[in-house]
């Protein structure tokens, strides 16, 4: 009897020890290879699947506060749109946000007998380094709405960079312009 309970005891552990090589297989398989490099042991591996987790959870919180600042812009942008003719009374709104590779800028303002001053709008792109490689127009409700994407070549992390002075200069070309 003795006998028997040291054998299901050894084929227990033996069972136990694949079982844990395979899960630890799994996890260095499921981690990038940054994480792993130079790495041998489990417990180096364990430690760095900590890491990447915290890694992906901070890369969320920036997703979602990103997320959230587009959704704000794209509130605002829809408040405008929806407002009847007295929109055309509003100030100049200008946002500028972070795009893939570059910067987002969307200028409303009231449709005037004055002309927008693209030209000066893209004169400050362009003193700022910055590429336009695309822009769109429409008109709403008296008012109108441009988009300009552009991409930075100085800059590779566009997400970190705060982009208020930017705000403020266009910002004050369009009001400039609307006297």
């Amino acid at each position: 009897m003795d006998e028997n309970k040291k054998w299901m005891h050894k084929e227990t552990e033996r069972q136990r020890r694949q079982e844990m090589g395979k899960l630890c297989n799994n996890l260095r398989s499921l981690l990038p290879l940054e994480y792993i490099k130079g790495k041998r042991s489990t417990s180096d591996h364990v430690h760095e699947a900590m890491n990447y987790i915290n890694h992906l959870q901070d890369k969320v919180k920036q997703l979602q506060e990103k997320r959230d600042a587009l959704l704000k812009v794209s509130n605002n942008l829809s408040s405008i749109e929806n407002e009847s003719s007295s929109a055309t009374h509003l100030p100049p709104l200008v946002l500028v946000h972070p795009f893939p590779g570059g910067l987002e800028i969307i200028c409303s303002h009231s449709f005037r007998k004055s002309a927008f001053p693209m030209s000066r709008l893209l004169d400050i792109l362009h003193k700022e380094g910055l590429n336009v490689v695309n822009t769109t127009s429409i008109r709403r409700d008296g008012r109108f709405i441009h988009t300009i994407q552009s991409e930075d070549p100085n800059h590779s992390n566009m997400i970190d960079t705060d982009y208020s002075e930017l705000q403020i200069k266009i910002t004050e070309a369009l009001s400039s312009s609307s006297k």
